[in-house]
Formats: structure tokens, C-alpha cells, sequence
């Protein structure tokens, strides 16, 4: 898992998997890599593979903005885009108010 300044990404190396045998799910806060395939042959005989990853989505990172794609070379990249934290700086003007904060005080 990667945490950049404006994104955080997962790549999982899914080459042995088709699209159709692979699923990307969000649970609250964790993101859910599933894939599985039946047995198949392959240069050393039979084989089936299944796997099931999971990963703690970044509190600063909104669940319904991830999104996932397959590079050509059988790579999952899972990323969302950051909350940006940089707010700019401002003044806070302060007001005056006659009334006392402390119950029962006297203002001399």
C-alpha cells in the first residue's frame, strides 16, 4: 500500500487471473481483493489458485471514491483520492461579550 499526499493506491499482481475471476469489494473501512480460479492446466500439470487480500482504507480517504483497473500486464491498482488538508490560513476574529463564562463571577 502507497500514501501519497493526494492519493493512497494498492497494486496486487493478479497475472494468473482473468477479470471475471477477480472482485474488488468495500467493507466500512477496509477494501477486499478476492480471486479465485478453478483447476486449470498449466506447464507443470493442474493447478487452482485463490486469494483474498484486504487492506485499512485511510481515514482521510472517502470509501465511494475508489476505484480499481487492470494494467495489460496483470496488475490490479486499487487507489482513492485524499481529503486534502491543506485548508488555507485564516484569521479568527474574537468577539467581546459582556456576559461572564463563569457562572456567578464578578467582574471588578
Amino acid at each position: 500500500m502507497r500514501l501519497e499526499k493526494d492519493k493512497f493506491s494498492v497494486n496486487v499482481d493478479v497475472k494468473h487471473f482473468s477479470p471475471e475471476e477477480l472482485k474488488v469489494k468495500v467493507l466500512g473501512d477496509v477494501i477486499e481483493v478476492h480471486g479465485k480460479h478453478e483447476e486449470r492446466q498449466d506447464e507443470h500439470g493442474f493447478i487452482a489458485r485463490e486469494f483474498n487480500r484486504k487492506y485499512r482504507i485511510p481515514a482521510d480517504v472517502d470509501p465511494l471514491s475508489i476505484t480499481s483497473s487492470l494494467s495489460s500486464d496483470g496488475v490490479l491498482t486499487v487507489n482513492g483520492p485524499r481529503k486534502q488538508t491543506d485548508v488555507p490560513e485564516r484569521t479568527i476574529p474574537i468577539t467581546r461579550e459582556e456576559k461572564s463564562a463563569i457562572a456567578g463571577a464578578q467582574r471588578k
